[in-house]
This record gives C-alpha cells, structure tokens and sequence, in this order.
C-alpha cells in the first residue's frame, strides 16, 4: 500500500472546446481570435460551483446609492494597456494578462504599463493549450497554475509569450532554474464567485469595482465568458444619449467561446430595445422589469483583440440585461463573474531544482515526494502540482528540444519531517504511454535547497524513464525550519443536539495558518467472498466512457461527508458527482474524489455478455463489473467494489484475469488530505485478489473551519471520537494532531438519538439546490417543529411549528430562497415532549 498525503491543488483544465474563429472583417488586420475557450465538464463544474460566492456586505445594502453613476477602473495605472491575444490563449489574456496583473499592481500600487509589473500570458497557456494555438484554456487553468508554483513577470519571462514565432510561441516552456524561483513569490490566494443575474448581484459588481466591498479606495476588475460569432448582437449608443456612437454588445452567442474583461460600469448607457421611442428599466406602471428587460445601464467590457477593436480603444459596452439572460437567451456564462486575491510575498522555505530530458513531455508527471526513511527507494509522502502534469503536447520537454531545467516550490514536504533530522527528498516521473510510440529521456540531474541557500545535490544522475513506469531521483538532506504546532491537548465536550464551537490553538510557524481536518484510511484484509451475483444490470449512458446512477438506502460515510448517491463509471471507478471522468491511473485517482477499484480505459460489449450489475441492501451497496478493454473485447476483466453504511469499502477481483494491463486502484477525496493507493493497483496480474478499506467513525454534524473553529450540531450521546486536524501556515508547512471530541451522556432526559418511532431522516437530494425532500416518522403522533440552522447554530428558516401529525412518514419539501447561499445547514424536528433530531444538509448554488 502507498500512502499519499498531500496534492497541492485539483487542476480545472480537461475541458471540450471549439474550433478558433477570426471575426474579424479586414482580412490584413489584427485577429480578432474567438473560440479559446474551454467549456468545463460535470466534474469540473461542481468545483467551479463550489468556489466561495461574493455577496454584498450588510453595511452596503443601505449605502449603495452613494455609488457614482460610472467607473472605468481601466484608467487606473493598475491596468495594463490593451493587448492582442495569440492564439487561443482568450482566457489567459483575461485571467493573467488583465486581472492577475491588475490586481497584483492594485496590491502594490504600481504601474501596470511597465514590464516588470506585468505577467504573461504564455506561461500559463503553454501548459494547458496541448501544445497548440488552436486549443483554448479556462482562467481556472492558469490560477491553479498560478497558485501552485508561482509566475514570473513579463520582464523575466520575456515578453507576454516566450517568442514571436508563431511556430514556437505556444509551444515553449520556461527554461532555467532563476526564472522559475524569480516568480514563485507571486501566487493567487483566492478564486472567488460574483453571481450578477440579479440586480443585487450587479449592485454587489458595482461595488467591487469601487471598493472591493471592503472599504478600499479603489475597486478591481473581473473575468467572465461568453459567444462571440454569429448571433451576438451589436450595435453603437443612440444620438444624443451618453457615450453616443460608442460600440455596446446587446446580446451574445449562444455557444460560449471567449473569455473577456468586465473593468467598469455605466447607469446611463441606453437603447431602445422594444422601439418604443423610449429608455426605461421600468414598465408604464412604474414597476421593475425583470433585469434581462433593462434598457438602461451596462458594464465596460476590456477586449484582448487590440487597441484597433472597437472604436473605444480595444473596449466596448455591454448591457446589463445579458448578465440575467440564460446563454441560450444570449447571457454571459454562468451568469457570474470571477474575481481572484493575490498575493507577491509568498516566501517558499524549499526548492527543487531539476533538469529533466524527454522527447514526448504529455506523456510525464513530474512531482516530489519524500520519505523519514533515508534507505527508501520511493517517497512516503508525495506532492503533486498543476503543472508539468501530462501537459504540452507531442514536443520535448522545451517544446523547441528534449532538456528543461525547471524549479518546484516542495515547502510542504517539510510537514512530514522533523527540523534538522535527515530524511529522503525525491523528484518523481510518472511515464505513462499515450498509444503511440513512447518517448525517451532521463532524470539528468536534481538538488533541493533551502531559503538560505544550502543545496543538496543527488548523486542519481541520468536515472532512465522508463515506459508506464514511475522512476525517482533521490537526495538526503536536513534542514532547519520552524515548525508550526497545534497546542491543544483537550476538546471541551459536546452537549448533544446544542451547537457546539470551539477554536483551536496554533503556536511556531508563520501565520496566518489555514486548518482543516485529515481522513485517514487505512488498507485492511478483505475476508469476504467475491459477490457473484448480482440483483440488476445498470443503466449506463454510454458503453464506453459512460456513467450510471445509483440511490442508496443508507448515507454512506467517505472522507468526512455523507453520501445518498453514487455514480458509477464505465472505466472501473465510482464518483459521488454526477459525470464521467478519465480515472485510469494512480495519478488520476489522486485528483478525484473516486472510489476505483481498477481504473482504466475500459469497455462493456453487451452482447459479449459484458455488463455493470449491483446489489443494494438498507446497509451496502454491491457493484460489479464484467467488461473488457476499449476496442479489444477480447479482453476479460470481472471485477466488484461493497461500500457499507459504516465506511468500509471492499474491492474483489475474479479469477482468470486478462493480463499485461495498466491500471490504478485506490480511494480518495481528491484535495490536499489523505489518498490510498491499493497494493493491488497496476499488479500484472490480480486475479482472485480482494483488500479492502476502513476508517474511524466521525462525529458527522461537526466541520472544522478554514480559521480553526470545531463547529456544528451532532445529536449521538456518549460517544467520543479521535478527530485528525491539521493546521498549515503561511509557507505551506503543516503540521497534524489526534484529539478526541466527546459528548456528554444523560443531560437531557428527554434527548434520543435513536427512537424506534421517531426519527429524521436524511435530505434527498443533498445537496441540493434549491428544493429538498424532508422524510421523518411523527413516532406515536404529536405536534412536531421543523426548523433549518445556519452553521452557527441560529434558526434562519421555519418549516413548521407546533403542527399536528399522525402516526406515521410523513415528507415535506423545503425550498432555499434567494437569501441563502451555498454551503451547510442543519435541519433540526423536534416534538412536544421536547426530544428532537438533527440532520446535515448541504446547499450547492
């Protein structure tokens, strides 16, 4: 078994694209290039879901009519001059080249004309563009980037984009060491959301762009996504309205394709649009049109087709009425903007520097790793990045040759060693073949070194890569660091059923520190029979590269969360959001959050017998596959994973296995905690193998926060449980601890948790968004209260109260308006007697 216990970040950038359209009319002018954007998938789109959403301060909502009536935050000197994208680099052009420079140059207050203030395009997009111009990106890509190691300044790298040859200038990677550390101080410290499909949203918008909603004296600039070609309407402001003549985008393309700037906003731009001879976001009645209506009012777009595109300079209006509208209704993506924090002080307390030689650079994943045993010949604990991850395309390592030297930011691997103790450090490079002919090359050199500058060099030097292999490259060191440390020894117990805070205790280190909490499984014998039966055959929505649904009877407990639904993959895997997803390797398992009894590029050929079955039990769920390899139906493969309402997952293999095949097997939840790669995974032969997984039980109802606060309701009396909470601080170094949370017994007489005829059942769906079902038992028949808590324990919605039931299930729907937002709620039923239940739920906008 191999145990993994840190991955930097889940990288956004496997996503479907268009082909690159010139709109452009004038065939010898700039090209004004549409089509580089990357629509995210299912699994992509639940992260993107999942990112913290920017929601107008209270202090605001009396205040905002003080706002001024316009704002061009593009006349600042934190805004670079417009530029012209190459290629289909649209959303690194915006992500990077305006609101990343922007903001960094906002936080210094410098000037954004100058190359040193400035950053590039390319480094980001060279990365997720598979080694071609023609490939589109999403902004998300180029943070993540950004955010795991760093990047340079125009003036280092060389310019917006590493040549001005159009064969080499989406092809190159950054070459030297220098360079590479020079950019690591820069770094995104956050993604954030702004949903503006309402008036309150764009209000939320407008402040922002005037103060970032926090009192600042001057606001930031925001990316967003939307069609360019055919159907996108636009038109110039009328005569004598303000701005006359001024270009103004009135509607978009219904296929979403490029990515742009929002910098400022208007509240007198207008036009007809009913023809009515009139401007008005009212009806004759005085009453508010729904905002898709508004003819009065829009935002100031910044374009990165040159200075020469529109006649604003490179700028152009575009109606408010398109945030609301539906992209079929030709509304911007998503009908939000994204906005990021950054930072330029970021101080890395450990380097690795390498220079790697291989012809087919797509086929790598370079990452670090280190072991407290210096004999090991493989890391025990490794850190993946967002980059050099299988990325670039069919070149070299360069793109324009076979040798790169690069350097990686490895300072959270000290988490796992002790100051001045020596341990193993060791650069990673994971081979996996693509289907053509493999590459080669070598690990030709590695060294790790400190924030003062003491190098270690390895002795392993010209280490082959070798095919569908992971090779390693290995040097001893010690260093001395500080250390964070968690001071707490005790947890004050929990009352069951009252909310429950506590804030932990952080001593050493570098703040400010980040907390969350560590699941971890471990690998245990699997003594049951292989499940040979199977009560159903799974409807799939695609024999290859497809996925089914499964409703469980049970909550299923993984990494901290519950669970009423999986989704069950075609390529051996089982996922808890709805998609497909390319889970084939161990690599690929540690980014998801997935379940992969044996992961790879499998196919069922149904009439070959070939198929998915289960069994669901009210405690365990049973999936089974008989299938084969893609286009090679001779290949038999049979193979079953039992989840347990408990936690335990079991895998088993049949007998008489096809063999010679490469394939990933483990759990994970896909973040920076704890990974287990099975010691069945990539066996060249399993055949009649099984293993199987466990955990500690939890205190579900109770989430420790990013700030380091134990918080929530959980409703089971005298029970104690070890909780694994980490704490990391600001140079990335963690460090872990094991305390117990206990609640009290008998405080409440009238308190159960488990009644025979009373009981709260789980939400379905959960999440949910923005209707759920709420099951409960009245028990003997009483009149019962139904309330919905926010995390801090206080009620934000009624349900019902002091209403009579019968004896029996009853079921309520509940619906979250537009006051709440996403994240995790609590529903609590309560009778007359006062004996009362509570239950989890999670909100997802």
């Amino acid at each position: 078994m191999k145990q993994i216990t840190m991955i930097l970040l889940t990288v956004l950038t496997t996503f479907a694209f268009g082909e690159l359209i010139n709109v452009n009319p004038d065939p010898n002018g700039e090209p004004w290039i549409a089509g580089g954007w990357k629509m995210p998938d299912a699994e992509e789109m639940a992260k993107i879901d999942a990112l913290p959403k920017l929601t107008l301060p209270e202090r605001y909502k009396k205040s905002v009519k003080s706002l001024p009536y316009q704002l061009d935050n593009s006349q600042l000197m934190y805004f670079r001059p417009i530029f012209n994208q190459m290629g289909g680099s649209c959303a690194q052009a915006s992500g990077v080249g305006y609101v990343y420079t922007y903001e960094m140059n906002s936080l210094n207050g410098t000037d954004a004309s100058l190359p040193e203030n400035q950053f590039p395009t390319h480094y980001t997009y060279n990365y997720l563009n598979e080694g071609s111009g023609e490939i589109g990106s999403t902004y998300f890509g180029g943070w993540d980037i950004i955010n795991g190691g760093g990047i340079p300044t125009v003036a280092e790298y060389g310019g917006l984009w590493p040549s001005t040859d159009v064969n080499t200038m989406n092809v190159l990677w950054m070459d030297g060491f220098d360079k590479y550390k020079s950019g690591m101080g820069n770094r995104v410290v956050e993604v954030m959301t702004i949903p503006v499909g309402t008036p309150e949203g764009l209000e939320t918008l407008k402040q922002y762009f005037n103060d970032y909603c926090d009192g600042s004296d001057h606001g930031g600039v925001v990316t967003f996504s939307a069609g360019v070609y055919e159907t996108w309407m636009q038109s110039v402001l009328p005569v004598d309205t303000e701005n006359e003549g001024q270009k103004v985008i009135l509607k978009w393309h219904n296929e979403v394709n490029h990515a742009m700037t929002f910098v400022g906003y208007n509240d007198s731009i207008r036009w007809d649009l009913n023809y009515d001879g009139k401007y008005s976001n009212y009806d004759s009645e005085g009453n508010l049109l729904p905002m898709k209506e508004w003819e009065i009012g829009g935002l100031l777009m910044a374009n990165s087709w040159g200075a020469g595109w529109s006649n604003t300079g490179g700028t152009a209006w575009v109606a408010y009425r398109t945030l609301a509208q539906t992209v079929d209704e030709g509304g911007i993506w998503t009908n939000s903007v994204y906005a990021i924090k950054v930072r330029d002080d970021f101080e890395p307390s450990l380097y690795a520097k390498a220079t790697v030689s291989f012809s087919e650079r797509n086929e790598l994943k370079i990452y670090a790793g280190v072991s407290t045993d210096t004999t090991a010949a493989e890391p025990e604990h490794t850190l993946l990045f967002p980059h050099f991850n299988r990325q670039g395309g069919t070149y070299g390592m360069a793109g324009d040759g076979n040798i790169l030297e690069f350097g990686l930011d490895i300072s959270p691997l000290l988490s796992y060693v002790e100051p001045g103790v020596p341990a193993k450090f060791f650069l990673c490079v994971d081979h996996k073949e693509d289907g053509t002919a493999s590459g080669r090359g070598n690990i030709s050199s590695f060294s790790i070194s400190d924030a003062a500058g003491n190098e270690f060099v390895s002795s392993e030097t010209g280490v082959t890569i070798l095919k569908n292999t992971t090779v390693h490259s290995g040097v001893y060191a010690s260093f001395n660091f500080d250390s964070p440390s968690i001071t707490d020894e005790l947890l004050p117990e929990a009352v069951p059923g009252e909310f429950y805070s506590y804030a932990l205790s952080v001593q050493n280190g570098s703040g400010p520190y980040s907390w969350d909490t560590i699941f971890e499984y471990q690998e245990i014998e699997n003594t049951e029979l292989y499940p040979t039966s199977s009560d159903s055959i799974l409807s799939v929505t695609n024999d290859d590269d497809g996925y089914g649904k499964i409703d469980l009877p049970f909550s299923f407990p993984f990494y901290g969360e519950l669970f009423d639904r999986i989704y069950v993959l075609t390529d051996g895997s089982i996922k808890f959001d709805e998609g497909f997803e390319y889970i084939r390797s161990e690599g690929d398992i540690m980014a998801y959050r997935t379940i992969t009894p044996y992961g790879a590029d499998l196919m069922t050929y149904p009439e070959n017998g070939d198929g998915i079955f289960y069994t669901v039990t009210e405690n365990s769920v049973t999936v089974r596959w008989v299938t084969s390899m893609w286009e090679l139906p001779e290949v038999d493969l049979e193979f079953a994973c039992t989840l347990y309402s408990d936690s335990r997952i079991e895998f088993f293999y049949g007998d008489n296995l096809t063999t010679g095949i490469s394939w990933g097997s483990g759990i994970s939840n896909g973040k920076s905690t704890d990974a287990v790669i099975s010691s069945t995974s990539n066996l060249n032969d399993p055949s009649g193998l099984k293993t199987a997984f466990a955990t500690n039980d939890y205190p579900y109802g109770i989430v420790l926060s990013e700030d380091g606060v134990l918080s929530g309701i959980t409703n089971i009396p005298g029970n104690s449980w070890d909780i694994n909470v980490r704490v990391t601080d600001d140079r990335s170094i963690s460090a872990l601890k094991t305390l117990t949370f206990t609640t009290a017994s008998g405080i409440d007489d009238d308190f159960s948790a488990v009644v025979s005829d009373f009981e709260l059942y789980q939400n379905y769906p959960n999440p949910f968004n923005p209707s759920t079902i709420i099951s409960f038992n009245s028990g003997s028949g009483s009149n019962l209260s139904l309330k919905i808590f926010n995390s801090s324990g206080e009620v934000v919605d009624t349900v019902f109260e002091n209403r009579k039931f019968e004896k029996g299930y009853h079921s309520v729907k509940w619906t979250a308006g537009s006051k709440f937002t996403s994240g995790t709620y609590f529903i609590g039923l309560k009778d007359g007697s006062g004996m009362s239940m509570i239950r989890k739920i999670s909100l997802l906008k």
